[in-house]
């Protein structure tokens, strides 16, 4: 079968064609939060396309200069997931593995984040060699989550020696609790989160969900 000849993208890059494998679109739909609008990323052959209801941008795959997946939890996300897509032209796109749908409320799609993330890795790859591909946050923000957990410790140590002084214990009790709930997930980020390079077809299982590992933040 013959390929078909190179086309120019929205930016005027003329690139060649995908290979087969990947020539069909992939598409995933989300909302970051509730200021921002419902979001459609589709993957064709030559570029990211990013509709927001009736404005559409296309970024071809050629430009993009950095992928980075992160593990991002919140209090009332705790298996959130990010990627950043960076390009040369300075736009970039966020997207995580869950949509926003009211207050504290989110739908999981870690399934389809994934299949969609694996696929963009896997494009870039073919179409922008010099793509970074970037586990992790970025070395200046993980320092600081480092140094906020140690002065954080070292906060809950002085107030419950002064708890533990002053004989309010039920107090001490809830301070317990919560070290017990938040210590973990601020534990899993840093273990998670340390910035490194990655294949593309070799994604870290650190910063990708599995497949139903989100949940809604309203227990559902």
């Amino acid at each position: 079968m013959r390929e078909p000849p190179p086309l120019p993208s929205a930016d005027g890059i003329v690139v060649p064609p995908l290979p087969e494998w990947a020539s069909s679109s992939l598409f995933y739909t989300t909302r970051n939060d509730a200021f921002s609008s419902p979001m459609t990323l589709t993957l064709t052959g030559q570029n990211v396309a990013c509709s927001t209801g009736a404005k559409e941008l296309f970024h071809s795959l050629r430009t993009a200069r950095s992928i980075r997946l992160e593990f991002a939890p919140t209090r009332v996300e705790p298996n959130r997931f990010r990627c950043r897509l960076e390009f040369r032209s300075g736009r970039t796109i966020i997207f995580y593995n869950r949509s926003y749908v009211s207050f504290a409320t989110f739908t999981d799609s870690s399934g389809a984040y994934r299949v969609f993330v694996m696929g963009l890795t896997e494009a870039l790859a073919q179409r922008s060699p010099a793509c970074r591909f970037l586990a992790g946050t970025h070395p200046a923000n993980y320092g600081a989550g480092v140094v906020g957990m140690v002065v954080a410790i070292g906060a809950v140590i002085v107030v419950a020696a002064f708890l533990l002084i002053s004989g309010l214990w039920w107090l001490l009790l809830v301070k317990a609790v919560l070290i017990v709930i938040y210590l973990p997930l601020a534990w899993r980020w840093l273990r998670r989160n340390r910035q490194r390079s990655f294949e593309a077809v070799a994604i870290p299982d650190a910063v990708l969900p599995k497949p139903g590992e989100g949940r809604r933040a309203d227990g559902g």
